[in-house]
């Protein structure tokens, strides 16, 4: 028994080592990426541009993705496709918290993000009255539900969406569940570019993720 156990102990960890190899050292992070990104249309004027969260540390700073998704909704701002910036999302901290509030709606272990990336936003030139942002939303359905209450209530009918590239799909199936007149304009696809060993890794986590959530969001009647 216990020398079929260190068998099957020894393929796994063969097993495990070379995906780990072929993720890390081939294209097949980027491969798996490709279907989740949406291109950019050619944007018209809307109301509102909604800038979906993309993460913060525990302290506020900001994550990368946050602070990509600002810069573009910021940019969009000031070339006039959009009246009202709505900055969207509390961090719901890793993948099993993230699952936990999806499924079973926990909300421990949160951190703000979309009162930084306003604040951040102001202090680079955003009006403060054309400055929107709620916390309180922790998932992209809950997301874009804040952002079609809002427009709701102050009259807005159309709604530009900023996102990751590869969260962009699901952004995407999750506002045309909701009804919303949206378009898309994420930032720029950067997914073929995530060529080192560990970018890979962290990319085919990402793209993986997003599938899995895809199947959640099509479960829970959220896409």
């Amino acid at each position: 028994m216990m020398q079929l156990l260190k068998k099957a102990l020894l393929w796994a960890s063969v097993i495990f080592t070379a995906i780990m190899l072929i993720v890390m050292f081939t294209p097949l992070a980027n491969l798996l990426a490709k279907p989740l990104v949406v291109d950019e249309a050619e944007l018209q004027r809307t109301g509102v541009i909604a800038v979906l969260g993309g993460g913060a540390y525990p302290n506020g700073t900001l994550g990368g993705a946050s602070n990509e998704r600002l810069i573009k909704g910021l940019l969009l701002y000031r070339q006039g496709y959009g009246e009202k910036v709505v900055f969207t999302g509390g961090t719901v901290r890793g993948m099993l918290g993230k699952l936990g509030h999806t499924v079973w709606g926990s909300r421990a272990d949160t951190t703000g993000e979309s009162l930084p990336m306003r604040q951040l936003a102001v202090g680079l030139g955003l009006p403060e009255a054309d400055a929107v942002f709620d916390d309180g939303s922790l998932n992209t359905y809950e997301n874009l539900l804040f952002v079609k209450s809002y427009m709701e209530d102050n009259g807005f009918e159309t709604v530009t969406i900023v996102t990751s590239p590869t969260h962009m799909r699901r952004a995407r199936l999750t506002a045309q569940r909701l009804g919303l007149k949206f378009q898309s304009a994420p930032v720029a696809d950067y997914t073929w570019y995530r060529r080192g060993a560990v970018d890979r890794l962290s990319l085919a986590r990402e793209s993986l993720w997003e599938y899995c959530a895809l199947v959640l969001y099509k479960v829970y009647g959220y896409s």
